[in-house]
């Protein structure tokens, strides 16, 4: 069970000022969380997500276990809309923002929250902004095709680790590889931009390249634990996910191998850092 509170933010987007996202040849500029704390915290991707131990969690939470609790940012769709008012047209076609690189802002809170979709909706009385990522692994995002797809510059990415239902549930469980399959299929079917992250690579079957590359998405990003945790695999090592993984975490050559194979099959595939930070200018 997930404890929730509320908090009003007092800002909203965090600049990115060096690091895994400000580290490719597009960076993003800014962050923006909706939420603080993940409820995905509880299932298999909690086992080695690198946002348990960034700054803001640790003040928030003190000690508590990460997925156990989540503070809500009841302002935040008041405050985005102020920040991006006061921004000049010139400033905002600027402006590169993943959302969220400290939790998933379709986790099941926001199901009655609303406050992502809330922020969406702030989005999408701008036209301006040069790129919005939604990353999310969440099927709850489907209700949101619409409104995503009215907004001229959002791409949906979505996290899909492995094929292997059975390393995902051995793991915790969470989101299954099935449904987001089909989120991926669904949303690209619909038209709107759409991104798989393999981040980071697990265990999966030979067959996974081919499935990844029959989705329809039109950007591929492959990542392996010692590159995408943003510490040389420092934080994985730290991770309830090191001490139960079962076999050698840190070889990267799953993950490379897995990159190779989509080369052939997809004319979009990036690694790692590169990958996040590639998504062409409008």
């Amino acid at each position: 069970m997930t404890t929730l509170h509320s908090r009003r933010a007092k800002s909203i987007l965090t600049p990115q000022r060096g690091g895994f996202l400000a580290s490719g040849a597009l960076p993003f500029t800014h962050s923006f969380s909706p939420y603080t704390g993940c409820q995905f915290g509880t299932t298999a991707c909690g086992q080695y997500c690198y946002a348990q131990f960034m700054p803001n969690w640790a003040v928030h939470a003190a000690g508590a276990p990460w997925g156990s609790e989540v503070w809500i940012k009841e302002n935040a769709p008041e405050v985005l809309l102020d920040t991006l008012t006061a921004l000049s047209p010139e400033k905002r076609r600027g402006l590169r923002i993943f959302m969220a690189t400290t939790t998933d802002p379709y986790q099941p809170v926001e199901a009655k929250a609303e406050i992502t979709r809330r922020c969406l909706e702030v989005f999408s009385r701008f036209d301006d902004l040069d790129l919005l990522l939604i990353q999310t692994r969440s099927p709850l995002v489907a209700r949101d095709f619409a409104l995503i797809a009215s907004i001229p510059y959002a791409w949906l990415s979505i996290t899909l680790e492995t094929d292997d239902q059975s390393v995902v549930s051995r793991l915790g469980g969470g989101p299954t590889v099935s449904v987001r399959l089909k989120m991926i299929e669904s949303a690209a079917a619909l038209g709107i931009p759409t991104q798989v992250t393999v981040s980071p690579c697990l265990p999966h079957s030979e067959n996974f390249a081919a499935r990844l590359a029959a989705t329809g998405a039109r950007r591929i990003v492959v990542d392996s634990f010692v590159e995408g945790d943003g510490s040389g695999g420092r934080r994985t090592a730290n991770s309830p996910f090191a001490r139960s993984a079962g076999y050698d975490w840190r070889d990267p050559s799953p993950a490379q191998s897995l990159f190779e194979q989509l080369r052939a099959l997809h004319p979009d595939v990036s690694w790692s850092a590169e990958g996040f930070s590639g998504i062409p200018p409008r």
